[in-house]
């Protein structure tokens, strides 16, 4: 069972993404290899790792991760699915809403806390305020993105 009020995200069965999860510790995951989909590193201290297809909750998702050095700042992850764009070919602000309904309503289910930010405009957002640190969940109609952001705490 993922632990999304304690910050953890579970893939295949096992605690994946974690607060004191290390970039070396992420290399070496058996998860890392099998979804793996490109890296980027941003020509200073932070890196973002993208997988692709990754099953968590019966479903697919898009899990994207930062590090700052090798300390986790953020995992996003986003729901895939015929239901929803797949490329910029069949983007629209709608499919995008569309996903962030079903982002909005997977946190509602998986958090016992209400949100403590909510906004409508410009865009949608929701925020959780945690120990650990913050969930949130969003769209961005300047970027297309559409997620369910773990912002993890500088320890």
């Amino acid at each position: 069972m993922n632990d999304w009020e304690s910050g953890i995200i579970q893939v295949d069965g096992e605690r994946a993404i974690y607060s004191s999860l290390t970039e070396d510790q992420l290399l070496e995951a058996d998860w890392y290899s099998k979804y793996f989909h490109s890296v980027r590193k941003l020509g200073n201290e932070y890196i973002w790792y993208h997988f692709d297809q990754v099953s968590l909750l019966r479903r697919h998702f898009f899990v994207s991760v930062c590090f700052k050095d090798t300390s986790l700042v953020v995992a996003e992850i986003s729901l895939q699915g015929n239901e929803f764009p797949t490329s910029w070919d069949n983007w629209s602000e709608e499919g995008e809403r569309k996903r962030q309904r079903e982002h909005d309503r997977l946190l509602q289910q998986h958090l016992s806390v209400k949100p403590s930010y909510r906004q409508t405009k410009p865009y949608p957002y929701m925020e959780y305020e945690l120990n650990w640190g913050k969930i949130s969940s969003y769209f961005d109609p300047r970027s297309g993105n559409t997620a369910i952001a773990f912002k993890y705490k500088d320890e």
